[in-house]
């Protein structure tokens, strides 16, 4: 099924959930890269106060429905980690969306958050090529972790009033 033919079913199922704001189509599907065992993922961002879990299990199963196939995965956004939040709007195509502005505020979101999460995923990475020993390693992650904290309590007020003011 092609881009354009999957936004209309889509457009059609998603009417029918209350709350959905965005839907993005990412992974092997997007990249050009699928074969007789890709899946198709999805993602989805909802409004504050919607039952995400629902709408995700609810979806996933409309989806396999009209893709006829039980390969179809579905990601809630809402409780996505930075990194994939990041990959999906980078990476992904925009398969339904409420309206442009909600699309526009969650991307620029994701594009800061993501920002200010890069510098402590890169350390990550670093300690992990040079194999540092347990000890230094624990010593740089609680020191990581203060800030790592510091900075979801940042991504999570962030998001409330994305989504606030959906």
């Amino acid at each position: 099924m092609n881009i354009q033919t999957l936004k209309r079913e889509l457009s059609a199922i998603v009417t029918g959930f209350e709350g959905v704001c965005l839907v993005y189509l990412f992974g092997s599907q997007v990249e050009g890269v699928r074969g007789p065992m890709s899946d198709h993922d999805f993602a989805v961002l909802v409004e504050r106060g919607i039952d995400g879990l629902d709408v995700q299990a609810r979806l996933a199963h409309e989806l396999a429905r009209v893709l006829g196939t039980e390969r179809v995965d579905v990601v809630l956004l809402n409780r996505a980690p930075a990194e994939l939040a990041y990959a999906v709007i980078a990476q992904g195509k925009v398969v339904y969306e409420r309206d442009t502005a909600t699309r526009v505020e969650y991307e620029a979101t994701v594009l800061s958050l993501y920002s200010d999460f890069l510098p402590y995923l890169r350390a990550q990475r670093q300690d992990i090529l040079r194999g540092d020993d347990d000890a230094q390693r624990v010593r740089r992650y609680r020191a990581a972790l203060g800030r790592t904290e510091r900075t979801l309590g940042q991504i999570a007020a962030t998001g409330r009033k994305a989504t606030d003011r959906v």
